[in-house]
């Protein structure tokens, strides 16, 4: 059975898109609210596709679509108001309401796409190859820090990934070490 990911704010839509895919075959892996939940679980899923919303609490589609950074592929549900704020033209979507067999066909189109990609090279994400990919250990590892800086600053998933890059290139670190830090209380903010 394949799976995807189900990503909207709005709980009637989630519900909705579930049931669809659902009949159609698929298994819902995760289902997210927010665009940093579906960063989060990027790194764990076994899924290729999020079938998601444009518009989340804490970032857009395209927002989101640059976090993944090529590691899961999308198909973004329109709502009318929102077809004029699409900038990516990279970006799948479907305007909503969606006839079934449209949905069904975009899910399809980028999962074969996000296959492809990933045979092609090696097993890498989807969007493009990476050098190496991160132990399951230091990953966790990184989530944990983000998670402490979450609590601790009220900070989104994406502001404090974006912290923890910062801070790990000003002062000369690998990633997971500043991760590292914050988990032991010395990283200095």
């Amino acid at each position: 059975m394949k799976s995807v990911i189900v990503a909207f704010s709005n709980p009637l839509l989630a519900n909705w898109a579930t049931a669809v895919l659902s009949r159609h075959g698929y298994s819902i892996e995760y289902t997210c609210k927010t665009a940093g939940d579906v960063a989060r679980v990027a790194d764990f899923c076994t899924s290729l596709v999020v079938v998601s919303g444009f518009q989340f609490p804490d970032m857009t589609a395209e927002g989101l679509m640059g976090i993944l950074d090529g590691r899961l592929a999308m198909v973004t549900v329109l709502l009318p108001h929102q077809r004029d704020l699409v900038e990516r033209s990279d970006l799948i979507t479907v305007p909503y309401p969606v006839a079934t067999f449209d949905l069904l066909q975009a899910v399809q189109l980028v999962e074969r796409n996000a296959a492809q990609n990933a045979a092609s090279l090696g097993g890498a994400p989807v969007g493009k190859s990476r050098p190496h990919d991160r132990p399951a250990e230091e990953k966790l590892q990184i989530l944990k820090a983000k998670e402490i800086m979450m609590d601790r600053f009220q900070m989104t998933e994406s502001q404090a990934h974006r912290f923890l890059q910062k801070s790990s290139m000003d002062r000369g670190l690998k990633l997971i070490d500043a991760a590292r830090m914050v988990i032991e209380n010395s990283l200095t903010f």
